[in-house]
């Protein structure tokens, strides 16, 4: 049997939507190993790729595509990944069909190529990075950025050219915002791996004070909050001059949150004390209230007494939170789900 028919452990269910057989539902599942259906793998694709390699399944693909086949496309994607494994070559192969391609041909083998060793080759990498740079598709461009995420880590420069690809003017908002969120999840993997954080947060920080897309800056500074890391020094203070400066509430607002977890928490009370008189949005200032909170605990409350001086309409949430903090509650995470919210924000 095809090795790729016999690993029923994994493709089980899938393989028997493509026979004769209905799957049960998943309640009603026997305990005991389930039955392979009469008719293994389905009609044809796999007798197609296996004495071909790659061009066999690449013609199995099309295949299912005509037929509009998704369980197969489903299969065969995975099946592509599986054929391509650690090898570079292969990858950059696959690579080549999809410069050309189109949809829904193109991102399935993008997707393939995501989940290879090979993806981390730096051939694959800098192809990858050319792509989203150079291909006039925002299709093809965000798609490979995608084909990036599951890298280990960036090197220097790869973080450049990609910051740089960023903060291009002619760019496309969503490949921009593809390329932050690539550079986020790439910090996030290489975070969890090493503990590597500043040089990702820098360049994010980089792109929310150069791009010209609110968008995009309010994304870049989402991005740093998503590692369990502590911000602190040079990131702390471009934080704190977006929460002051930046045209944008929203970015205004995220800044508040990625300062919250900054490490010096009496510099981010500091900084929240001097932008508080100057803002003039009540959703932005309601964010500088709880994340004040956030950052210092009990010990921001005299800071909230101070501006429920300054504007009446936080009176009742530093009264709120006096009485969360007096009652013995310590930690944020459960002091704000019980805090009322008395301002029409969405935080």
């Amino acid at each position: 049997m095809h090795s790729s028919c016999a690993r029923f452990g994994r493709l089980g269910a899938l393989l028997v939507t493509l026979g004769t057989t209905s799957a049960p539902a998943r309640d009603e599942r026997p305990i005991a190993e389930p039955r392979l259906p009469r008719l293994t793998c389905y009609a044809g694709y796999l007798e197609l790729e296996s004495p071909h390699g790659l061009e066999g399944v690449r013609a199995a693909i099309r295949q299912a595509l005509a037929r509009k086949d998704q369980a197969a496309l489903l299969f065969l994607e995975q099946r592509l990944a599986e054929v391509i494994g650690k090898d570079p070559q292969a990858a950059l192969q696959v690579l080549e069909w999809a410069y050309t391609a189109q949809e829904p041909e193109m991102p399935l083998y993008l997707r393939a190529v995501r989940e290879t060793e090979a993806v981390r080759a730096p051939a694959v990498v800098d192809r990858l990075a050319t792509m989203a740079e150079r291909h006039q598709d925002p299709g093809h461009q965000a798609h490979a950025l995608m084909a990036l995420e599951t890298q280990h880590r960036f090197e220097p420069a790869m973080l450049e050219r990609l910051t740089t690809l960023a903060k291009r003017d002619t760019l496309a908002t969503g490949v921009a915002m593809n390329t932050v969120r690539t550079l986020g999840r790439v910090m996030d993997n290489d975070f969890q791996r090493t503990g590597r954080f500043d040089p990702y947060m820098g360049k994010l920080l980089e792109v929310a004070l150069d791009s010209n897309e609110p968008d995009v800056r309010a994304l870049a500074i989402e991005m740093g909050t998503y590692p369990d890391a502590r911000i602190e020094g040079p990131s702390l203070q471009q934080l704190a001059k977006l929460q002051r400066e930046d045209p944008d509430p929203d970015v205004r607002e995220m800044a508040a949150l990625a300062m919250s977890s900054g490490r010096d928490s009496q510099a981010v009370l500091d900084a929240f004390r001097e932008s508080f008189p100057q803002e003039k949005n009540e959703c932005v200032r309601w964010a500088i209230v709880r994340y004040a909170v956030r950052a210092a605990g009990a010990r921001a409350l005299p800071l909230l007494k101070d501006f429920a001086q300054q504007d009446a309409r936080f009176r009742q949430d530093h009264a709120d939170f006096k009485a969360l903090y007096d009652a013995g509650q310590v930690d944020f995470n459960r002091v704000f789900p019980d805090k009322a919210n008395h301002h029409r924000c969405e935080g």
